[in-house]
């Protein structure tokens, strides 16, 4: 236990390490000021939002002032790169929650832009704010919002669109950021790539020209009256833009020229000098090493003797073979990759399934949820007729599935069960409290990019547990029965081999199937063909779900190893599943869009 324990404190002091260096990038070091405020919507909605402030920036010293969007599935933290580096150079920035997401009140609102006005109406009324001198940019959604506050604030002097439409002839100094890559095919007019939009007509009439093309990264008009127009192309995906170092440095040069008249001021820093990557980074390493710490605290927590009935022996008389294995792994993949499409589609967004549910507002949530349970369906009736076949032929039991806790019968120690649920009820406590007390001193969440470890509103704990429970089935059959029943692999020559390389054939196991689905869709659309699903014919699966496995693959690899080290440690699938569900619909509930 003395091992375990001071393994415990290291994690916490590598956390609080790790969350005050985030700390400290976002504020640059103290130059800057950074604190979490709150506003109020004409509808009586309350906003959240973040204002970074240079500590120069004083009513006698008003500097200029940008309005940060984020966009949708996301919260004010997406906006952060931006934010910190503007700031650092003279900039008062505020990046909100848009209504029904991450801390602020209600629901989604496309007609309203979701309380985005309120935001610009609230960073024009700061006294340290220059409001002859500001501007908004956005990502995605918060693109379309920004497009939006320019036509209904005529006052605005510089519009950065990031992924979004081109907007208009009015709207004064617009800087149009496009993915090369971007899923949304109304961000690119429809077209399949990206390269016939400097000739499309919306561009052009955009842009205030008579005819095309529309010249990527080239500068039409003049600042000075507001004309200044640039379609500025990334080499990236959708949700790459908002940390794209060539995106970052293209907006602070134009919120330069746009708001401070191009003015090498003190504060100015060159637009190639970027620090924000280091603060995703440092929040990573919070993030990562807090789940690292569910290790010793587990080991703690099954040393004592009350929870010592949780740590059983690990099943050690059956392990499918080589040919076995990778039957049943095949099995796994072909069912997981041709059932993400539609399932996902299905539930998600605008999918059929969302009237029967209305009282489901996560809709992102709900996709995955359907997905889910299809697939814990289909994992059961397969379980069922593996079993039957195999309990006869070698009997297996469910004692060799993790299920039972007798080696013939099957027997549920209810005992054991109610006390495991205790443990994953404590490190889940313990890694909310980590997060909650981070945020509460240095406003850091632990995450990368996405939205993943926050503190719970209220409401969105509600949810939690709906959403817990739903997914649940899914953890204990196809991440549990599945992989340390059907699918168990041997033991290796030492225990720490084992994990490994259980571990990695997992992830074959699990994410390859998902893999194949990414790659379909990205790979003809990399070699500037199309978007796979688009391509193919199947317009109805592309976007949002494939873009999506750019955090669903990493973060599932991230889990496998403590599903793994789970199932190792108690010879039971139900920690592992209860922790898995649990840490998935953390990372899903908590600051993710609520829809109407």
């Amino acid at each position: 236990m003395r091992k375990d324990v001071l393994f415990l404190v290291i994690c916490v002091a590598l956390i609080a390490f790790s969350a005050g260096m985030a700390r400290g990038i976002e504020t640059d070091f103290g130059k800057v000021d950074v604190r979490t405020v709150r506003f109020t919507t004409p509808d009586g909605y309350g906003m959240s939002a973040k204002l970074y402030r240079h500590k120069a920036a004083t009513p006698d010293n008003p500097m200029p002032g940008v309005l940060a969007l984020h966009g949708y599935q996301n919260d004010k933290e997406t906006a952060a790169a931006g934010a910190i580096e503007l700031a650092r150079r003279g900039f008062v920035v505020l990046a909100i929650d848009h209504l029904g997401h991450g801390d602020s009140d209600g629901h989604m609102d496309w007609q309203t832009a979701s309380g985005a006005n309120a935001g610009y109406l609230y960073l024009k009324s700061l006294p340290f704010v220059d409001a002859s001198n500001l501007g908004i940019m956005g990502h995605s959604m918060g693109a379309m919002n920004t497009v939006a506050l320019g036509s209904l604030n005529p006052d605005h002097r510089a519009l950065n669109p990031q992924c979004g439409p081109p907007g208009s002839p009015e709207l004064h100094n617009l800087l149009l950021t496009q993915a090369k890559y971007d899923e949304f095919r109304g961000f690119r007019e429809n077209q399949l790539t990206v390269e016939p939009l400097k000739n499309h007509p919306n561009r052009i009439e955009a842009f205030g020209l008579e005819s095309g093309p529309v010249e990527w990264n080239v500068t039409y008009g003049d600042f000075e009256d507001g004309t200044a127009r640039q379609a500025a192309l990334v080499n990236t995906v959708h949700p790459g833009v908002t940390h794209s170092s060539v995106a970052v440095s293209k907006m602070l040069w134009w919120m330069q020229q746009a708001l401070k008249g191009g003015q090498v001021d003190a504060y100015w820093i060159p637009e190639d000098s970027l620090i924000f990557l280091w603060k995703e980074i440092f929040m990573f390493a919070a993030m990562l090493v807090s789940l690292v710490s569910m290790i010793p605290l587990t080991n703690i927590l099954l040393s004592t003797k009350f929870f010592a009935p949780v740590g059983g022996p690990l099943p050690d008389r059956y392990a499918a073979t080589g040919g076995d294995w990778w039957k049943l792994a095949a099995i796994n993949i072909v069912i997981a990759g041709a059932t993400y499409p539609p399932l996902t589609a299905l539930g998600g967004i605008g999918g059929k399934i969302r009237p029967l549910i209305p009282f489901l507002k996560l809709e992102m949530t709900n996709g995955a949820v359907v997905w889910f349970l299809a697939n814990a369906v289909i994992n059961a009736v397969l379980l069922y007729f593996w079993y039957r076949k195999n309990h006869k032929e070698r009997g297996v039991t469910m004692y060799d599935l993790g299920v039972s806790f007798d080696r013939e019968r099957t027997v549920l120690d209810w005992s054991a069960i109610g006390k495991t649920v205790l443990v994953a009820a404590i490190l889940f406590a313990w890694l909310h409290t980590l997060v909650g007390i981070s945020q509460w001193l240095w406003g850091i969440e632990f995450r990368f990019i996405w939205p993943f470890m926050r503190q719970f509103s209220p409401r969105r704990f509600g949810y939690f547990w709906i959403y817990l429970l739903l997914s649940l089935p899914f953890f204990l059959f196809n991440l549990g029965t599945f992989l340390f029943g059907q699918a168990r692999q041997r033991e290796y020559e030492t225990p720490a081999k084992t994990q490994v390389i259980w571990w990695l054939k997992n992830c074959v196991n699990g994410l390859l199937g998902l893999v194949i689905v990414w790659l379909v869709q990205y790979i003809p659309y990399f070699l500037n063909i199309g978007p796979g699903f688009e391509v193919m014919g199947l317009p109805q699966y592309s976007q949002m779900w494939p873009l999506m496995l750019f955090i669903f693959v990493p973060e599932y690899i991230v889990l496998f190893f403590f599903l793994t080290w789970f199932y190792r440690r108690t010879g039971k699938i139900y920690l592992g599943a209860l922790m898995g569900a649990s840490l998935v619909m953390w990372f899903s509930v908590a600051g993710t869009v609520i829809a109407p």
